[in-house]
């Protein structure tokens, strides 16, 4: 039987997202559509044919759910995931799952005494190109994995956005509310800090905005428990250049995003001061972007007949719909679906010392880079 399901908010991310997902999906039964905006609810629910709501704790008590997605202002995440839990209701809450570590935590307790799982949204990791990545490490092709580097350049303004303007009451504004993204790929793919004291995080604010808004650039660096060195950087106000490169004892592979191709390196080339060699990796990158180009255009047909069709397969090109999918199949089996809230800790402990770094920027002497390296005491 396909999981009673209801979305809480209407906004960009579920219309987007959630709802089209939800009714694709043969596992799920979207059932109800809950927002504070009652005519936002109406138009979604009428959209999809479900049942509309602007109380969520009513919704909770008289829509029998076996699974609820929370799409809300990031503010409201903890509080709403909470008041699930308290129904008995697995919930899957957007990134990031609370405003705090400590808020998280609390949800993390709850959720384990009453035995109801909770997941969170970390969609850019079942990007099709992502999975295949994070295949090959696990199958070893690579080797030991050494170092991660995770780019992400030529975001908007931190002042400016499409969401809503509750984004600007963050302190990067919608730069940082689009920052778990790249903080949880390096986490899925390199691991995790080996201790909150290894981690280092430095900002800063490279342009005047006409609201306050604590940074609009980031870099982060962390050595994992195997050793590996992650590093993580996000701009504001530079050329587009999302990136992510994975080196290992054996080969390196390099992830081009907005192409979605990976250009493999084999740990045996080069050197590259010799003419034969960099003819060599010119033939490779070559043969790389042409099986690339080919592997993108099967994913767009495949994405274009989805949508024709009102479906999605078992391996969808969509990031979002592969995890719901996923999450419908781990309550299905009775098992926690991804993401734990365990695993997405991290993502918002990186959250949480990025603002630590902005804070200290704004007392040190303008125009000086700031850093916050956290203390051995830790909370893990």
């Amino acid at each position: 039987m396909a999981l009673r399901t209801a979305v809480i908010g209407a906004g960009i991310v579920s219309q987007n997202n959630h709802l089209p997902a939800l009714e694709r999906n043969p596992r799920t039964d979207l059932v109800a559509v809950c927002d504070l905006d009652r005519d936002a609810a109406r138009e979604a629910a009428a959209e999809y044919d479900c049942d509309s709501y602007v109380d969520p704790d009513r919704l909770l008590e008289t829509a029998n759910l076996d699974w609820v997605h929370v799409a809300t202002p990031v503010q409201t995440h903890a509080d709403l995931a909470r008041r699930a839990v308290d129904a008995g209701v697995p919930v899957l809450v957007q990134k990031p799952a609370a405003t705090t570590v400590a808020e998280l935590e609390e949800l993390r307790t709850a959720a384990d005494e009453a035995g109801v799982p909770v997941s969170v949204v970390h969609n850019w990791l079942y990007y099709p190109t992502i999975r295949d990545v994070r295949r090959r490490i696990a199958a070893g092709e690579i080797g030991d994995v050494r170092a991660v580097e995770v780019t992400v350049a030529g975001e908007g303004s931190p002042d400016e956005t499409y969401r809503g303007d509750w984004v600007l009451d963050l302190p990067g504004g919608d730069l940082e509310e689009g920052l778990p993204h790249p903080f949880y790929l390096a986490l899925g793919i390199g691991g995790f800090p080996r201790s909150p004291a290894a981690i280092d995080v430095r900002t800063r604010t490279a342009d005047e905005y006409a609201d306050e808004v604590a940074y609009d650039g980031v870099s982060v660096q962390y050595a994992t428990e195997s050793d590996a060195l992650c590093s993580i950087t996000v701009l504001s106000g530079s050329a587009r250049d999302n990136r992510v490169r994975v080196y290992g004892s054996e080969g390196s592979l390099h992830v081009d995003i907005p192409t979605m191709t990976v250009d493999v390196h084999d740990a045996e080339s080069g050197p590259y001061h010799f003419q034969n060699e960099r003819t060599r990796r010119h033939i490779e990158k070559l043969r790389t972007t042409l099986a690339g180009a080919g592997r993108e255009a099967a994913r767009y047909a495949k994405s274009r007949l989805e949508d024709d069709l009102g479906t999605h397969t078992e391996e969808s090109q969509d990031g979002h719909y592969y995890l719901i999918n996923e999450g419908a199949k781990a309550l299905e089996q009775g098992v926690q679906p991804p993401v734990s809230p365990a695993v997405s800790r991290w993502t918002l402990e990186l959250v949480e010392r990025t603002r630590e770094a902005a804070g200290a920027d704004r007392e040190a002497v303008p125009g000086t880079p700031s850093s916050a390296a956290t203390d051995g005491g830790g909370r893990f």
